[in-house]
């Protein structure tokens, strides 16, 4: 069962709840003008009309507890949902700290794009931006927007990435994307925008590995898989 499943069931039981108690209220609301206006009718049943008001407030009790656990299960998926955006793959291919990367760029579910690098460093590192949304407009299914910018090389210390030659190569065609460049500019200004900024991951390029990037509402994160 999904969590829309029990939003609209909640949603549906508290209001059909709410209309049963809106008719009991209205049935003794015109017993009571009758009798006020001197109209003779048989009066109400007290304790057939407590019964009832009480497995009304039971009903819509009951569907509230659904309507909150359906919000809860939403609000925990668009809050921790980690969506896979690419994998990187480290091959050591020689003694001077230089490694064959590869690269798989999840473009769509049945649409990818396969990069190979040489790169020289320590570790290898991915960069992006990242467009944050305010955390209610993750709440309605709106997940973060990115861009998969760079990958590069990276040294530990500092001394070997001043004197080193950098291996850095883009994964757009344009780096100064209008729409990016706007985006970074006027971000928190525009609607339903928490932040826009740059991001990066970096792991170690000693031994062969396989590293899983997600992005999430923090950024992204690379996670080992099996090679």
């Amino acid at each position: 069962m999904t969590s829309e499943f029990f939003v609209y069931l909640g949603f549906i039981g508290i209001l059909l709840g709410i209309l049963a108690t809106f008719f009991v209220l209205y049935r003794r609301l015109r017993w009571l003008l009758k009798t006020i206006q001197g109209k003779k009718t048989a009066p109400p049943k007290f304790l057939k009309g407590i019964r009832n008001l009480i497995l009304l407030l039971l009903w819509i009790s009951v569907f509230s507890v659904m309507l909150f656990a359906g919000f809860f299960i939403r609000a925990y998926h668009a809050f921790t949902l980690e969506k896979p955006v690419a994998e990187v793959t480290i091959e050591p291919v020689g003694p001077s700290q230089t490694s064959r990367v590869t690269l798989v760029q999840y473009i769509s579910p049945d649409s990818q794009i396969v990069h190979q690098f040489l790169i020289r460093g320590d570790q290898w590192m991915l960069e992006g931006d990242i467009l944050k949304w305010d955390s209610w407009v993750n709440f309605f299914g709106w997940h973060t927007r990115y861009r998969l910018t760079r990958i590069r090389g990276r040294f530990m210390n500092t001394q070997d990435e001043i004197q080193q030659a950098p291996t850095i190569y883009s994964l757009v065609e344009r780096e100064d994307d209008p729409l990016w460049r706007v985006l970074y500019d006027m971000g928190p200004e525009l609607p339903f925008v928490d932040t826009v900024y740059g991001n990066a991951v970096f792991q170690t390029t000693d031994t062969a590995k396989k590293f899983l990037i997600q992005v999430s509402t923090s950024g992204f994160t690379a996670r080992e898989i099996e090679n």
